[in-house]
């Protein structure tokens, strides 16, 4: 018995036309590139899906192929009566479904040479032109490869010598520290994303791969000339088979796979955001020298909480313009990613205007479901789900809804090497220029967690309790001042206080204790305000309150230092290098301070060359 279109691809007859839709996705993806079957019959598998596609990707036609499939379920009485009343037809006429009229007449052309009511005027191409486009092949020039290769090394190399602090050392671990703590959050959330997947997995019927008999039925379908079941023998096209079969041999040339590869995918990605948010940075600088606008939507600008939404949501119409005119990205054509619209849709439009349209739709859900639009909290989560519907399915729901096709080549060590390099050289890039915002995110996280639980402030003698006057227990029978907090002696053993006699520890004078206590507040509001400004670009106001905060905390390394950031800002270098250097003389240690002084003394130099020119 013959089988149906419906029995060769796996579907119920009653299936929606997604579903109809998915099944063909999976034949061509399975018979498209690299992933055949042992029998070699793809050239069958094309031809059938170019076939089947016609028939049942159009609304009309697929209600006349049902007709068609009923009427061939009737008795021998009914068939008769269908012949004797379509007898008479056109002369030339022939369709892949029998010689039935339409709803609609005239609707007896062939697949091939005529469209139906409603769908855009025919191509110049009389055949499914996705399953023939010439594939873009990973087989590039050497000198076109190895210059481009060598752009994006000299654009990264250039980028890393500008960005990378004199103090390399001391922002390096701090960027391993905060590069340990991303991997350890990623492990985490993707660990899980997928237990939550893993329990909800359950198979379904359109999530199962294609019936057994699929293969049978298409290559029975040439090789003994059968035709499926309501449908007539569609007419050969010999220029269409030819370029089936130059398609064909260019993708086994070329070695691609229609294999999901989800890390190439990410990497491309990855790549592609890194190399747009560097050339806005670029031009968010030249922006901000010419006074475009002012410090301080600069620093926000620049946020590692607002720059991956900024960059990732301006790429979308940059990929998309990409994808019409060169068919691929940088980060796609360094890890092989090959991107195919419209491949199981015999009458889609193929224009530029319409290849745009799909690269804007396509790149808008990858940012909105994919990228979690880019906000750092919610895109760890998004990537995960999509790596495991990827991992399932085959496929992510922004390649099904915009029926795109994705393919993988290989992309050769030097592509490779430089997607690689690149992607931590840009770690790097975006660590150290990340670095000094999400240390000032922490501190003030920290300081305000202090403030709110009373029993996390640091004991007396850290570092940050430098000028501060605090009474505390003492081993000693002796008073002792060190590092600028003075400390009470506290006896071995303490007799219980006489009624009416202050208790151990209370303020000698309850003025003085008020006094303390208002220097103590006063200290820790200038300690907050006091950066606070010189982040906003105030640098006149935080040089007043830094000023203040360093009179009042004399042993304060911060201080001094936020009191020469911000002279350092006003262009007062000798200022700033003298509050650098009393700074470096409470922390002899602190290796970035050498650097804040190199930084006073040339501006100094410069300062005296520019007034000498003048």
């Amino acid at each position: 018995m013959k089988a149906t279109l419906y029995d060769a691809l796996g579907v119920q007859a009653a299936a929606s036309d997604e579903e109809v839709r998915a099944a063909l996705r999976r034949l061509i993806r399975k018979y498209y590139a690299k992933t055949r079957d042992g029998q070699g019959n793809v050239e069958e598998a094309l031809r059938f899906i170019n076939h089947a596609s016609r028939i049942l990707g159009d609304g009309s036609r697929r209600a006349h192929y049902d007709e068609e499939l009923a009427l061939s379920a009737g008795t021998a009485e009914q068939k008769i009566a269908h012949v004797v009343e379509n007898a008479i037809a056109d002369s030339g006429e022939q369709t892949d479904v029998h010689s039935a009229p339409l709803p609609v007449a005239p609707q007896l052309e062939d697949f091939l040479d005529t469209t139906p009511a409603g769908k855009p005027p025919p191509e110049a191409t009389l055949h499914h032109p996705g399953l023939t486009e010439r594939v873009a092949s990973s087989v590039r020039s050497p000198f076109v490869a190895v210059g481009l290769c060598l752009l994006f090394g000299g654009f990264l190399v250039a980028a890393i010598v500008y960005v990378t602090p004199p103090d390399v050392m001391a922002v390096a671990k701090q960027v391993l520290v905060w590069a340990t703590v991303a991997l350890l959050v990623l492990t985490i959330v993707y660990g899980l994303v997928h237990g939550a997947a893993y329990n909800r997995a359950r198979p379904s019927n359109s999530q199962l791969g294609l019936q057994p008999q699929t293969d049978l039925a298409i290559l029975n379908w040439r090789r003994e000339k059968s035709v499926f079941m309501g449908a007539s023998q569609p007419a050969e096209d010999a220029s269409w088979i030819f370029q089936l079969r130059m398609a064909e041999l260019e993708r086994e040339k070329s070695g691609r796979t229609s294999e999901p590869r989800p890390w190439n995918r990410l990497g491309a990605r990855l790549f592609d955001y890194a190399i747009w948010g560097l050339m806005l940075a670029l031009l968010l600088s030249e922006l901000r020298g010419a006074g475009a606008f002012s410090a301080p939507v600069a620093y926000w600008l620049g946020h590692p909480l607002v720059a991956p939404v900024l960059i990732t949501v301006t790429f979308i119409p940059l990929e998309a313009l990409l994808i019409a005119a060169l068919g691929t990205t940088p980060g796609k054509w360094l890890f092989g990613v090959y991107l195919q619209f419209s491949i199981s849709d015999a009458y889609a439009r193929r224009d530029v205007a319409a290849q745009i349209r799909r690269g804007l739709s396509r790149s808008l859900r990858v940012w909105w479901k994919g990228m979690g639009c880019g906000i750092p909290i919610v895109a760890p989560v998004t990537v995960a789900l999509s790596y495991e519907r990827l991992a399932h399915d085959q496929e992510t729901e922004w390649d099904f809804a915009e029926d795109c096709l994705v393919t993988h080549g290989p992309p050769g060590m030097l592509n490779l090497a430089t997607g690689v390099l690149g992607l931590a050289a840009m770690v790097w890039l975006y660590a150290v220029a990340w670095n000094q915002p999400m240390a000032d995110a922490v501190n003030i996280v920290r300081t305000g967690v202090a403030r709110t639980v009373p029993m996390l402030t640091p004991l007396p003698g850290n570092a940050t309790d430098r000028g501060r006057i605090v009474a505390a227990p003492h081993s000693s029978t002796t008073a002792s001042t060190t590092a600028g907090v003075a400390t009470l002696p506290a006896p071995a053993s303490v007799a219980a206080p006489k009624p009416g006699a202050p208790a151990v520890g209370a303020p000698i004078d309850p003025d003085i204790d008020a006094l303390l206590a208002e220097r103590r507040g006063r200290m820790d509001a200038l300690r907050l305000e006091g950066p606070r400004m010189l982040r906003a670009g105030n640098f006149r106001r935080a040089a007043d309150l830094c000023h203040d905060w360093a009179d009042l905390e004399l042993g304060s390394t911060d201080a001094w230092r936020c009191l020469g950031d911000a002279q350092q800002g006003l262009g007062n270098y000798k200022e700033a290098l003298a509050a650098y250097r009393r700074a470096k003389q409470h922390d002899p240690s602190d290796r970035s301070l050498d650097a804040a002084i190199d930084r006073a003394e040339r501006g100094i130099i410069t300062d005296f060359v520019s007034r000498y020119r003048r």
